[in-house]
């Protein structure tokens, strides 16, 4: 039944931030003062106060995105959207009903320590208090025609979990086991050759793998020999991949201020409203101010404090091991083997709500490796994960709350020690001058057989044997080079004695950054040329396609002008330009064309990039760029007049029938841009104009530092952008900037939903305002929050 909502009620859902509040949960005043984005700075007398001004506040922007991420994490994202809503409605909330994140979140919550409960407990007070006492709902509860439940102390840890646990391995090894019984292992040990030669690591900064190519025709060969197959296809959402993140320091030997500085930027799919919720907190005990999850108490990621400011990227560890288990249907239940003994399964039984159908009933099968996330029990075989995020629970909000504390990057490095989930690279700097690289989490000891394929469960042959010591994780402060870079390369060298994962980004982003750092003039950068390294476009593989491009023989005049213009590029992804058009273009259609050649009949399933496969698309696209670099055309499948000369023809012929005949007037921008879609308006189409914010013509491609990637399924809509820029200047943090590509608020109606997307689109900033006498000074709103008899 069609939905009736006007611009008038987006207006009316707008909660009041200005009315003095009062609360018993309050011991003193709480100022919230928001600035012209809308964004709050929140200063209280204690931290209990704190965090229940911020949960309060963060209710009032962002109840429905914290809603929204509570139903996806506890599976029942169908509730509000049916069985097909994106993303994936009854598909999604099977696998994460299995894979039990709100269990987790439990055990998590009960391993904190009484402090960062308490932490956890004031935030939650705060978001129901603003249930309790706002006379208006975000516009989408009135579209669902719903009301918010209660927010439990366990419902934060389950949405900073919904976001940063899934994010791992799981689903290439699943689409690899499928792979190698669909075309080999000869044949898919060819397309995965790991981190190329060459190419820079992590630690030490500066420093290039010379490591041999990785050969892993014996552990295929196992998985085909195992005989045992699965048809779950993972997530089916080919568009929501997330490629990655930049981030990076210098020393105070490049900076004109004589100390470091910190800068970076997170690549994740582009939600409504963003992932991420500006914020700045303070009191007596310490001051942060960064980017803060939605429904999570404290700021963790993308931060600084009066000390210290840290950037993060995903650390690429591979932490999320399938175990192939076997069942049988005992006299008291479900048991499993190992060791040549039957043990008792935990089975759950669990209904699963649907908007306008029955509910779905379903078996949650359990095993001391963890939840079943693939196959079925039932028939005997089926695949459990191992993640040190969904097998017990462990003190990782400690970390939280301790790292907003520390004082310096010793004191940063030791908060971490007690973080699980995920594992993460953090660019460094402290006022003490330090600067550097962290890599911290936890990550298994194990066979590197664990991270090919899924593994027998049974034997006790592939089982974990702890954690590499937390001492001997990867690290580098105050390096010689004078900087420091994660842009997810490899972290350390071959000679690295623990297995850590298979797959990493190549350099090209990380070798961009460089370049541009190498470019500085000594004791003269500032906070600008930061925002320059960000706004970095070029791409070295589009360097390396075009000028095999610029070798062959056109096979049509429309393909030798194409050549004319590409003839002096430089590969910048600019969005003005034409020639990455044609290089994206081309690119796409001879990656197809080799998918197609090499993949049999997984290749339809990789094009729509289901489950795991996107990971493989980006092996078999670098391994065809390495070749190209060498002048080696035979990964690319024969056509007439050679693969090259008939992809620059058809791409060129295809652009003309979008875009006209003037290839003069072409421009990247003119197919590759934002596009951020609400998640209601795909369950209501009529609301899509009230509810979608505008899209955004932006720069860049996967490669480069300025973030733009695209599926192969939607090319070439910006799908994975940079979803927060920031620079940190601990010399002075009232310079510091940052930027995300929407806005501050989540309601549709509200000023704040996307007043930053024009600016982010263009590479500019906001100021990180700090000062409290400005911040007071040109607030845009102020509401006090006071103890009932205060």
């Amino acid at each position: 039944m069609p939905v009736n909502i006007t611009e008038d009620d987006l207006k009316t859902a707008l909660p009041d931030v200005t009315t003095t509040m009062r609360f018993t949960e309050l011991e003193h005043p709480v100022a919230v003062y928001r600035d012209g984005w809308g964004i709050p700075h929140i200063k209280a007398e204690n931290e209990a106060d704190l965090f229940f001004a911020q949960g309060f506040a963060t209710a009032q922007d962002r109840l429905w995105h914290m809603d929204a991420d509570r139903h996806q994490a506890l599976g029942r994202w169908s509730e509000f959207v049916g069985p097909s809503g994106a993303p994936s409605g009854i598909t999604v909330d099977r696998l994460l009903r299995a894979a039990g994140m709100g269990r987790t979140a439990k055990l998590d919550y009960e391993a904190a320590s009484f402090e960062a409960k308490a932490m956890i407990d004031a935030y939650t007070a705060g978001v129901n208090a603003f249930l309790d006492t706002s006379k208006t709902l975000p516009i989408e509860y009135t579209i669902l025609d719903q009301t918010p439940e209660r927010w439990e102390n366990w419902h934060c840890l389950a949405v900073y979990k919904i976001r940063n646990t899934l994010l791992g391995t799981f689903e290439p090894k699943l689409f690899r086991t499928r792979l190698v019984n669909a075309i080999g292992p000869e044949q898919a040990a060819e397309l995965i050759k790991g981190y190329p030669h060459g190419h820079l690591l992590t630690v030490p900064p500066g420093a290039v793998y010379e490591g041999e190519p990785l050969d892993g025709f014996d552990q295929l060969s196992k998985a085909v020999e195992e005989t045992w197959t699965v048809n779950d296809k993972g997530n089916p959402n080919g568009d929501a991949v997330d490629v990655g993140s930049n981030g990076w320091s210098i020393s105070g030997a490049f900076t004109a201020s004589g100390l470091p500085l910190v800068a970076g930027d997170s690549h994740r799919v582009l939600d409504t409203p963003s992932i991420y919720y500006q914020v700045h907190l303070s009191c007596p005990d310490f001051t942060m101010i960064g980017y803060s999850i939605p429904g999570m108490p404290g700021v963790l990621h993308f931060c600084h404090n009066a000390y210290v400011a840290w950037g993060m990227t995903y650390g690429s560890a591979d932490t999320q091991d399938l175990f192939i288990e076997c069942f049988r249907e005992g006299a008291t239940g479900r048991e499993y083997l190992f060791n040549d003994e039957w043990r008792p399964a935990d089975v759950l039984n669990e209904t699963i709500e649907i908007r306008g159908t029955e509910p779905v009933e379903i078996e949650v099968t359990i095993t001391h490796h963890g939840p079943v996330i693939a196959g079925d029990p039932k028939s005997g075989t089926a695949v459990a994960i191992s993640d040190p995020g969904l097998i017990e629970g462990s003190p990782w909000v400690d970390a939280v709350r301790d790292a907003m504390r520390s004082r310096s990057i010793e004191e940063l490095h030791e908060a971490f020690r007690k973080w699980t989930d995920r594992v993460n690279n953090y660019a460094v700097a402290d006022v003490h001058g330090n600067f550097g690289y962290l890599h911290e989490g936890k990550i298994p000891l194990r066979n590197e057989a664990n991270g090919w394929r899924a593994v027998p469960g049974w034997t006790g042959e592939y089982e974990w044997n702890g954690y590499i010591p937390y001492d001997e994780l990867p690290k580098a402060i105050n390096p010689d080079t004078g900087y420091a870079i994660t842009c997810n390369q490899r972290v350390a060298g071959h000679d690295y004695p623990y297995y850590v994962g298979l797959n990493f980004a190549p350099e090209y982003r990380a070798r961009r950054v460089q370049t541009r750092i190498l470019e500085l003039e000594r004791g003269t950068a500032t906070v600008d040329d930061m925002g320059r390294i960000h706004a970095e476009r070029i791409s070295n593989p589009a360097r390396i396609l075009t000028q095999a491009l610029l070798d062959v023989t056109p096979l049509d005049q429309d393909s030798a002008e194409a050549q004319s213009l590409l003839r002096g590029w430089d590969g910048q992804m600019d969005r003005d330009m034409v020639q990455p058009l044609i290089y994206a273009k081309t690119k796409v259609k001879l990656l197809r064309w080799v998918i197609e050649h090499r993949l049999g009949n997984l290749a339809g399933e990789a094009l729509l990039g289901v489950g795991g496969a996107d990971a493989h698309i980006r092996q078999i696209s670098l391994q065809m760029m390495l070749a190209l670099e060498c002048g080696d055309s035979s990964m690319l499948p024969p056509r007439p007049g050679g693969a090259l000369s008939a992809a620059l023809k058809d791409a060129v012929a295809e652009l003309k029938e979008t875009l006209g005949d003037d290839m003069s007037e072409w421009q990247w921008g003119n197919l590759h841009y934002t596009q951020p879609q609400h998640p209601l308006s795909l369950v209501f189409p009529g609301l899509a104009q009230l509810l979608n914010p505008p899209a955004m013509p932006v720069h860049g491609d996967e490669d480069t530092p300025l973030c733009g990637s695209y599926a192969l399924s939607n090319e070439f809509f910006a799908t994975a952008i940079s979803v927060n820029r920031y620079i940190h200047d601990p010399s002075d943090w009232t310079q510091s900037r940052w930027i995300v590509p929407l806005g501050a608020s989540g309601h549709p109606g509200s000023p704040h939903y996307a007043d930053q997307a024009e600016l982010w689109a263009n590479v500019e900033y906001i100021p990180q305002l700090w000062d409290w006498t400005q911040i007071e000074a040109e607030s845009e709103s102020q509401q006090r929050l006071e103890p009932i008899g205060g």
